[in-house]
């Protein structure tokens, strides 16, 4: 489902057009970008538009509800470009197992992708790991660090405690039912609650919930005094994000991959991190923050 379309040239807080020249840039064409629902994809939507704006793109920005909804719209060509994880596309697209070694999860989707011409640029080094979270008192009291010390825990309460989660995972194949399969216990339906992403870690400080499943790298977890529970039996694979592109689209502007890539070499986990903490906890605006950590890391030249 697409949520909404958002500005191709989105006005920063000095009204400028954002061009590492003087003056406007020559137009190269429409680029058409995608992004998830959720605060990490809207960053990298917008980093990677304003790259490409100030390389003389007209870029396009569409927001889509989930997963297969951005998959959907690439695979009809509505969407040039976005940004994909690999086992996102390793396990819920490509119907194939899950791979732990992220260098062989990332050469398999790449190569069954390219069959059906989308083109993995190369991986970043952000992995955007799901993860189990904890109240950190509620840890502290039962002595909980691993999900399986949270499943032995769940499995002996008789099925009172409650989990929240996002519609997304609730009903993903490497979802929830691969996390209760993998550490061997069940939680019942009525104690099953899915919220959006943004209101996990809320959930679990104002004890509507004892635990979450979001992201490990969720600005909030620490703000909200949560704990990661160590993922002891390897649920979660790798998350690794790059860009993905419609190898119709690299052909015709081949300059893309070498702009992509840029983009793709500078961001890590801990970057993500402090960019999320801005946008989700300091409340600045998106826009603004990409522009500042692209002018930081000098993608905005050249």
């Amino acid at each position: 489902m697409l949520l909404s379309v958002l500005g191709a040239c989105s006005p920063l807080s000095k009204g400028s057009y954002i061009s590492g020249s003087k003056g406007r840039p020559v137009q190269k064409g429409e680029i058409t970008i995608g992004s998830k629902s959720m605060t990490e994809q809207y960053l990298l939507m917008k980093i990677t538009s304003l790259v490409l704006q100030a390389h003389g793109y007209h870029v396009k920005e569409l927001v889509f509800l989930d997963s297969p909804a951005i998959r959907s719209a690439m695979e009809n060509g509505k969407v040039d470009l976005y940004w994909e994880y690999t086992s996102t596309a390793q396990v819920n697209y490509l119907k194939r197992p899950p791979i732990f070694n992220p260098d062989k999860a990332y050469q398999a989707v790449a190569e069954e992708d390219g069959k059906r011409g989308i083109i993995w640029l190369p991986r970043s080094q952000m992995n955007s790991n799901w993860a189990v979270l904890v109240n950190e008192d509620l840890a502290n009291k039962l002595h909980i660090k691993t999900i399986s010390d949270l499943a032995d825990y769940i499995r002996r309460d008789n099925g009172s405690i409650k989990i929240a989660m996002n519609e997304e995972y609730l009903n993903r194949v490497d979802g929830f039912k691969q996390l209760e399969q993998v550490y061997q216990f069940s939680v019942p339906n009525d104690k099953i609650i899915a919220v959006d992403t943004s209101l996990l870690s809320q959930a679990v400080l104002e004890g509507r919930v004892e635990v979450a499943v979001g992201m490990a790298n969720d600005a909030r977890v620490k703000l909200n005094h949560l704990v990661i529970l160590k993922d002891d039996r390897h649920v979660f694979p790798p998350y690794d994000a790059a860009p993905v592109i419609l190898n119709q689209t690299l052909t015709k502007k081949p300059e893309l991959r070498e702009l992509l890539t840029q983009i793709s070499n500078v961001l890590t986990n801990q970057n993500m991190l402090e960019l999320l903490y801005k946008v989700d906890i300091q409340h600045q605006d998106i826009a603004q923050t990409a522009w500042t950590f692209l002018r930081d890391h000098h993608l905005l030249q050249h």
